[in-house]
């Protein structure tokens, strides 16, 4: 004898996986959620070096200008 399951029947196991699919996905998300904001902490944090990095550049060429400038009026 074939299972035949009822229009409630169907209707519920249909349900019970949409909610299941629905958990799911929602877990998914919540990580998804989790790493862009672990990306974002990191790419502020790589931004904040870039920053500070391009400051020391700026000072060693200060640097370096003051040098040149020393030797070229030692050279005169």
């Amino acid at each position: 004898m074939l299972f035949n399951p009822t229009p409630i029947e169907r209707l519920t196991t249909l349900t019970t996986q949409l909610m299941e699919k629905h958990a799911s996905e929602n877990g998914e998300i919540k990580l998804l959620r989790e790493e862009i904001a672990t990306l974002r902490a990191n790419a502020k944090g790589k931004e904040d070096e870039i920053a500070a990095l391009n400051n020391e550049l700026l000072e060693k060429d200060i640097e370096i200008e003051a040098i040149v400038s020393k030797i070229e009026s030692l050279l005169g």
